[in-house]
């Protein structure tokens, strides 16, 4: 039988019962009416998930008891850390999204020199993805959440990275996707609208980053962002 899933962060215990409050469960609740008997799986975004009951409903809260937890599930592939250019919101979204279905382990925004949105405050940028992301796993069947990081400058996050394979999307690049071999980790670096300039890719490739292209076709961030993350993961088989 398929069970609704349902973000919980929480250490999921057999026959534990649980009292949560109703207004932060209005998609359970009040969108697919769950009611006294229902059962829905639980998952905690870290690869733990169980079987759930609700066993009562109250006017404001409701009860639900823990009937099976499943053995822990874990990462499935490689990891892959998307370093996603900060685009316009409805695409940026779009991308989490994607990207938490095609199991990125790590989804890290950019701010480059021709980012399109510039805030003085991105908590709600933070939030708003991993709502996205949260959801996003909730449909797919991914127990595994990416880890978001804050905003960060290009040059910040290439210094960071220690991942054995490292990529960057230039539609002027010599060499093609398909010719990397990949071995590892991989950090996958994806431009804005109008991509990377000289200067950031001169930076990245300083910090052993190579310039790859996935096409003459000109493409969305986004899009180039889905289609590099389904070839890589095609290219190691897990397709």
């Amino acid at each position: 039988m398929n069970y609704t899933r349902t973000f919980f962060e929480y250490s999921f215990e057999d026959k534990k019962v649980i009292s949560l409050n109703k207004k932060d469960f209005h998609h359970e609740i009040n969108v697919l009416r769950k009611k006294e008997g229902d059962k829905f799986v639980l998952f905690d975004g870290k690869g733990s998930s169980c079987l759930a009951e609700v066993t009562e409903l109250k006017k404001r809260t409701f009860e639900i008891k823990i009937i099976r937890t499943f053995p822990e599930i874990p990462r499935f592939g490689i990891e892959i850390d998307l370093g996603q250019a900060l685009i316009k919101n409805s695409p940026f979204f779009f991308s989490v999204q994607k990207a938490t279905e095609l199991g990125v382990s790590k989804f890290s925004p950019l701010l480059t020199e021709r980012v399109s949105v510039k805030r003085h405050d991105y908590s709600q940028l933070i939030e708003k993805s991993y709502q996205t992301a949260k959801g996003a796993c909730e449909q797919c069947g991914e127990n595994w959440l990416p880890e978001i990081t804050f905003p960060q400058s290009v040059v910040d996050w290439s210094e960071q990275c220690q991942d054995e394979t490292k990529i960057v999307l230039y539609p002027n690049a010599e060499k093609k996707l398909s010719d990397i071999d990949i071995k590892g980790s991989v950090a996958l670096a994806v431009g804005p609208e109008g991509d990377f300039t000289e200067r950031e890719i001169e930076l990245l490739t300083n910090y052993g980053f190579v310039p790859v292209t996935i096409g003459k076709r000109i493409l969305r961030a986004e899009t180039a962002a889905i289609a590099a993350v389904s070839a890589l993961r095609y290219k190691t088989e897990e397709f």
